[in-house]
């Protein structure tokens, strides 16, 4: 099921990322930033699925998501006004937004998530049987 979401999300996402490129005014990089931002998060639940299912993966997949979207939302929104606002450990709002909504605070959720779920992964000994039960016995 995560696969096939991903999958048109991806084949969606192509599309319509092209036609944003084309769109001007606002709406136009509003909905080209979300698009491509999404795009990656698809490309990671393909890689997470196991079975058609993200299991633990998908919050801290769709917490870093969301974080990143309302960072780039609240960060075009912010659009020469960037030193109007308040600023934040230094930083004026659109580059607070930036720095720890769009790199520090995602790039942690995901470590985190994977750490956690990490054990998902690992190869276990019925994997390894399964494995020489498809192999083809003896030279081909």
């Amino acid at each position: 099921m995560a696969q096939r979401l991903a999958l048109a999300v991806l084949a969606v996402a192509a599309l319509l990322i092209l036609c944003f490129s084309f769109v001007g005014g606002a709406f136009g990089p509003i909905g080209f930033a979300i698009l491509a931002t999404a795009f990656p998060f698809a490309l990671m639940v393909l890689g997470a699925a196991q079975r058609g299912r993200l299991g633990g993966a998908v919050v801290p997949i769709a917490l870093a998501l969301a974080l990143i979207e309302l960072s780039l939302v609240v960060m075009l929104a912010l659009r020469g006004r960037v030193l109007d606002g308040p600023w934040i450990g230094g930083l004026p709002l659109a580059a607070a937004f930036q720095i720890y909504g769009i790199f520090l605070l995602p790039l942690a959720i995901t470590a985190l998530g994977f750490a956690l779920t990490f054990g998902r992964f690992d190869v276990e000994e019925r994997d390894l049987e399964r494995l020489r039960q498809l192999a083809p016995k003896g030279p081909a």
